[in-house]
């Protein structure tokens, strides 16, 4: 009952919210100072930390490579799209074209295209099953 409200006389008496707004506005604000803190106080270690790991670092070899040259191969793939367009153009190249499948024995490698119609017109080759 004590949060309810003198009115003037002639009108109805009413029941406060009950809320504390200035509360809630102060816990705000100390919220955010506290964050704005730590997010600082978590910045200035991870410098800390970057410089020291820097300073302490041994000093390059001699002998070594020069930084930003590629290790001997295999390497990871950096360019994968590219990597599968090159591999499709290659593989469209041996069926669209004319070529030696192995030049010693004689076998010769045709377009798909003309492969498919040879078979149509000669149809499957038989053999004596034994």
């Amino acid at each position: 009952m004590a949060d309810i409200k003198q009115q003037p006389a002639g009108q109805a008496v009413t029941e406060g919210d009950g809320i504390n707004y200035r509360g809630i506005v102060v816990f705000m604000v100390i919220l955010a100072v506290t964050t704005f803190i730590c997010q600082g106080i978590v910045v200035g270690m991870f410098k800390y930390f970057d410089a020291e790991a820097i300073a302490s670092s041994p000093a390059r070899a001699v002998m070594s490579a020069p930084a930003g040259t590629m290790p001997p191969p295999p390497n990871l793939l950096t360019d994968e799209p590219g990597n599968l367009k090159h591999f499709r153009a290659s593989e469209e190249e041996l069926l669209d074209t004319y070529g030696w499948a192995d030049k010693n024995a004689g076998v010769v490698r045709l377009p798909i295209d003309r492969a498919k119609e040879l078979l149509l017109e000669r149809g499957f080759p038989t053999g004596a099953i034994k």
